[in-house]
């Protein structure tokens, strides 16, 4: 299969049956304030939005979907109907639209089939578990873009088998459906552009995994990067700074495009170059843990730093807000640029939690990890973070890349 790096997605799951699980960080209480960037959006641009997804509230109505970036995606079949599809994941962690089934009530997007005749379908690991389903052709439009027919997964998709064997020994918990993931799928824009799941041919009853992957134009891929514009090459990624005690919700942009239109230039930017795999290193207390990666799909920091943590539910806990300097640098690369930052971390006990706050921007859980540090939403509050796809060209370099802004 190719090296680029599997999917990773955590929650911070909270909920208010909870008692007040999470009351002021440093203090102050948060109200339902909105924090937005611009969001008046023009053609490469999409609207991102942090906020309650009522899907969730509908199955789970205690539950709060914090940190969670959500988009509205359209998928039009090959009759040109189509269907615009809102509480969409966008991750940058991962690479390809996948969608669950339930979601696709009035596009016919039948699954695609091999010369023999059989299903294709797919099965991909998330921190939170598997997803499961069959590969199929459509039409993907984010913001004013485009693409051409390109393979997106329809996660337990009708008329598929149940998840194989192989797939569930990757992690037995799935991971298609609202109430495991808080939203109808996931937009995977990182910085490759094939994604590496498992593939299998399938008839109605049985599963067989494929000795070699796919042709690459039946994989599920990212569908930036088939835009019939010229805006393929990357992505930026921008969200406003929030209080640290949380905010509401909360808006920005994701505009498509690295160096193509006057609104997608990255000059000036702190360039990372990523290793083969998308990696680069975050140098924490002397150490450096050389797997690591931005990931809007995780609502939360995931790292092995020195600090109290909760045995049970494995967040972070310290017992006032610590800030935890970092410094990013390319992985395995002569680039010598560095970005320095830190990460900042609360016990979620101190937190408010409530209805009107989905924005957190200091909550991690400990990871025992000796190489990977998960630089989850939280990090990307303030920021402007920038990713150049693998083996495609920009003014800053040929990717894969990060390029980072303030």
């Amino acid at each position: 299969m190719n090296s680029s790096p599997s999917i990773r997605a955590f929650l911070f799951t909270t909920s208010l049956g909870l008692p007040l699980l999470l009351a002021a960080c440093g203090g102050g209480g948060g109200g339902g304030s909105t924090t937005s960037s611009s969001t008046s959006t023009t053609a490469n641009q999409m609207t991102i939005t942090v906020e309650q997804n009522p899907d969730v509230t509908a199955i789970l109505p205690t539950t709060v979907t914090s940190d969670v970036p959500y988009a509205t995606v359209t998928v039009c079949d090959s009759s040109n109907n189509c269907q615009s599809i809102a509480h969409v994941t966008v991750d940058t962690g991962s690479y390809g639209l996948r969608l669950l089934q339930s979601a696709i009530t009035s596009v016919n997007l039948p699954l695609d089939t091999t010369s023999s005749g059989q299903y294709l379908a797919e099965c991909e690991t998330f921190g939170s578990g598997y997803t499961w389903g069959g590969v199929a052709h459509a039409v993907v439009k984010l913001g004013g873009e485009t693409t051409s027919s390109i393979p997106i997964e329809i996660v337990n998709a009708t008329g598929l088998p149940s998840a194989p064997a192989a797939c569930l020994a990757k992690d037995p918990t799935d991971a298609g459906s609202v109430s495991v993931i808080h939203s109808n799928g996931i937009l995977g824009i990182g910085p490759m552009v094939a994604d590496n799941g498992s593939y299998f041919t399938c008839t109605s009853s049985t599963c067989t995994a494929m000795s070699s992957e796919p042709a690459t134009s039946a994989m599920v891929s990212n569908p930036v990067a088939f835009f019939t514009s010229s805006d393929t090459n990357g992505i930026v990624f921008q969200l406003p700074a929030i209080p640290s005690s949380g905010a509401g919700t909360t808006s920005g942009t994701v505009t498509f495009g690295i160096g193509t239109q006057s609104d997608n230039s990255i000059s000036g930017y702190t360039v990372i170059p990523l290793d083969s795999n998308g990696h680069l290193t975050v140098q924490e207390g002397g150490t450096s843990y050389t797997s690591s990666f931005l990931d809007s799909g995780s609502s939360l920091y995931v790292a092995p730093f020195n600090l109290p943590y909760n045995t049970s539910t494995a967040y972070f806990s310290p017992s006032s807000l610590q800030q935890v300097p970092i410094v990013l640098t390319s992985n395995g690369t002569s680039s010598s640029a560095s970005y320095s930052s830190s990460v900042d971390l609360a016990s979620p006990t101190s937190l408010n939690l409530s209805p009107s706050l989905m924005a957190f921007d200091d909550v991690g859980m400990y990871s025992p990890s000796t190489t990977t540090v998960d630089l989850g939403l939280p990090f990307f509050f303030g920021k402007t973070i920038a990713y150049v796809f693998n083996g495609m060209s920009s003014s800053a370099g040929t990717g894969p890349l990060n390029a980072i802004a303030p």
